[in-house]
C-alpha cells in the first residue's frame, strides 16, 4: 500500500520525566505504516529550528518519504508538554514558538503529488480542515482523524471535512452504543462512508449503513498510552487494505474484525515503548 499522512509534526515533552520524543498525528501514523510493510510518505510543513531536525531524524529512521515537505525559513516547531504518570499522560500546554511552520497550503502540485498514494490520512490538529476540500475531489481512499475534542465533533467541521470521507476516526469516553450509532449517523450525512469510535479499555466500535460492529481492547500494563491511537489507526488501515479496500466500500463485518484484532494487538504493543513510536531523543 501506498499511503501518504498530511499534516501536522510536533514534539511531546515530558515535563515530569524530562524525556522528549517526536510525534504529531500525521507523523506517527506515517511511521507506524512504514513499521508494517508499506510505502509510507509524511507530507507537512517542516520548521529549521533545531526540533525540525529531530523530526527528520525520526522520518529518515524509520524509513518514511518526505521528499515533498515544504521547509518554513525560520518556522517554529510545536511542541506540546505532558506530564505522563504510570503510563497515562495528562496535557499541560502547547508552545507554537515564534513563527510555527504550519498549517500547510495544498497547492496544485502537492495534490498532484498525492493522487500517486493509494490513501491519503489527516486529522483535525493538522489545522487543514479549510483544506479537506480538495482532498475530498480526489478518487483516493480518505480518512481522517477527529481526535477526542468536542470542537471538532460540531456539524461546521464535520461538513468542512466529511464530503467523500471513506473512514472518519474518533476518539470518545465510555458511551453506550445507542449514543454512539446516533451520532455516527450524523457524521455520515455530512459524506463520511466508515464510523470508528475507539474508547480505550472499551474497545471500538466501526459503524456504517451495515449497523454496528464491536470490538475488543487487548489489554497490557501500559509504558506509555501516547500513539495509541495513531498506531491503532494505521494497523487499521493497513490491514484493510490488504482485503482489498477500496473507494467508497462500505466495509463488512468480516473484514472489520479481522482489521480491529490486528490493531488491537499492534496498538498494545506500541504502549510498552515510550513517545508516538518509542524513539527518545536526549535534550
Amino acid at each position: 500500500m501506498r499511503s501518504v499522512c498530511v499534516g501536522d509534526n510536533v514534539i511531546d515533552y515530558y515535563v515530569n520525566s524530562k524525556r522528549m520524543y517526536p510525534g504529531g498525528n500525521s507523523v506517527n501514523v506515517a511511521v507506524h505504516l512504514a513499521r508494517l510493510n508499506n510505502d509510507s510518505a509524511y507530507l507537512g510543513n517542516i520548521g529549521s529550528d533545531k526540533m525540525a531536525g529531530v523530526i527528520v531524524r525520526a522520518l529518515q529512521a524509520n524509513e518514511v518519504i518526505f521528499d515533498k515537505c515544504e521547509y518554513i525559513e525560520n518556522g517554529t516547531t510545536k511542541h506540546c508538554n505532558y506530564e505522563v504518570i504510570n503510563g497515562e499522560r495528562t496535557f499541560i500546554d502547547v508552545d507554537l514558538g515564534d513563527n510555527w511552520s504550519g498549517p500547510m497550503v495544498l497547492t496544485e502540485d502537492k495534490l498532484n503529488y498525492i493522487k500517486g498514494f493509494d490513501v491519503v490520512i489527516s486529522n483535525c490538529n493538522a489545522k487543514m480542515q479549510d483544506e479537506m476540500h480538495k482532498i475530498s475531489d480526489l478518487d483516493r481512499i480518505y480518512v481522517y482523524d477527529f481526535g477526542e475534542k468536542d470542537k471538532y465533533h460540531v456539524d461546521d467541521y464535520l461538513e468542512k471535512v466529511c464530503r467523500n470521507l471513506d473512514l472518519a476516526m474518533f476518539s470518545f469516553p465510555k458511551t453506550e452504543p445507542e449514543i454512539l450509532e446516533e451520532f455516527a449517523e450524523r457524521v455520515m450525512s455530512f459524506g463520511c462512508v466508515n464510523v470508528l469510535i475507539t474508547m480505550g479499555r472499551s474497545g471500538q466500535y466501526l459503524i456504517n449503513e451495515n449497523g454496528l460492529v464491536h470490538g475488543e481492547a487487548k489489554y497490557v500494563e501500559a509504558v506509555d498510552t501516547m500513539g495509541a491511537g495513531d498506531s491503532f489507526l494505521a494497523a487499521f488501515v493497513s490491514e484493510l487494505h490488504k482485503y482489498g479496500w477500496h473507494k467508497s466500500e462500505v466495509l463488512d463485518r468480516e473484514k472489520i474484525l479481522k482489521a480491529f484484532d490486528v490493531a488491537s494487538s499492534y496498538s498494545r504493543d506500541n504502549c510498552l515503548s515510550g513517545g508516538g513510536f518509542g524513539f527518545e531523543v536526549d535534550i
